[in-house]
């Protein structure tokens, strides 16, 4: 798939939760290509400084008004660069990046495993499954964070006719613990599903172990260092298992960062 650099103006910059910000970006080449769990790469100013950009998630994407969105938390000087940023001015953007989700559509469920900043590219995928399912096909969400007001997407996924379920660390909203015990109890229902998981690796480990255990289709988009995004620096190798036995290193930003579940070996 192309990709394209460009210098994205920011149309709208709205604050989601305490120090949570959308960003969102017009860029025609990027919106009009950006497939669910792709991801850009960002720079706030023009200059090399910071010298290396930083990849983001597409939350949502416009063909028609040639926009697209992110979704970050300001941690350091690159974020609060990002949040200073007012309408009109540009970001440099390069993208779309990476693999995709791929809908099984053998599936009569739908469920979407989302922990901590995860859910941006799973509402970006959600956005784009609803409309296509049939009458007897069903979309759910599942989301962890540590507590409630660090939830995101739950409005948006709701306004999609999804089953919302919520886990929060502190038991400030909803179940009690890890959204992955969510996912053990929704597998416990004779449903054909499939599972879309973006989150903290420790969560998508545990997800994967799940679904293999039960035989469902599962995809994870990993979290991994990035420092390049276009596969030159080597610096987000994951580890593999090949088909024919064996082992392998597939980089994060080319292959991935969305694998099919079976294929990532865990240490």
């Amino acid at each position: 798939m192309q990709r394209y650099e460009v210098a994205a103006t920011v149309v709208e910059h709205q604050r989601r939760a305490p120090n949570q910000y959308e960003l969102i970006l017009h860029a025609p080449p990027i919106a009009q290509t950006a497939m669910p769990g792709q991801f850009v790469m960002l720079r706030p100013l023009p200059t090399h400084a910071p010298l290396w950009r930083r990849p983001y998630s597409i939350l949502r994407a416009n063909p028609d008004k040639g926009v697209f969105s992110v979704f970050y938390s300001v941690q350091g000087t690159f974020t609060e660069l990002l949040s200073l940023k007012p309408i009109g001015s540009t970001v440099q953007a390069l993208g779309p990046l990476g693999s995709y989700f791929q809908p099984v559509r053998t599936a009569k469920r739908h469920i979407l495993v989302a922990g901590g900043t995860g859910a941006p590219p799973l509402c970006f995928l959600a956005a784009r499954l609803a409309p296509t399912l049939q009458p007897d096909e069903r979309l759910w969400f599942l989301i962890g964070a540590r507590r409630s007001d660090l939830l995101v997407g739950v409005d948006e996924f709701r306004a999609l006719g999804a089953e919302v379920r919520i886990a929060t660390d502190d038991g400030s909203r909803g179940y009690k613990g890890y959204v992955t015990d969510l996912l053990q109890q929704a597998l416990e229902e004779p449903i054909p599903s499939a599972v879309y998981a973006c989150g903290p690796n420790p969560m998508l480990q545990v997800v994967s172990r799940v679904c293999r255990e039960r035989g469902v289709p599962c995809q994870i988009s990993v979290d991994a260092p990035m420092p390049c995004g276009i596969g030159v620096c080597l610096g987000c190798a994951v580890k593999v298992a090949l088909p024919e036995g064996g082992v392998w290193y597939k980089r994060a930003c080319a292959e991935g960062p969305v694998f099919r579940a079976e294929e990532v070996i865990w240490e």
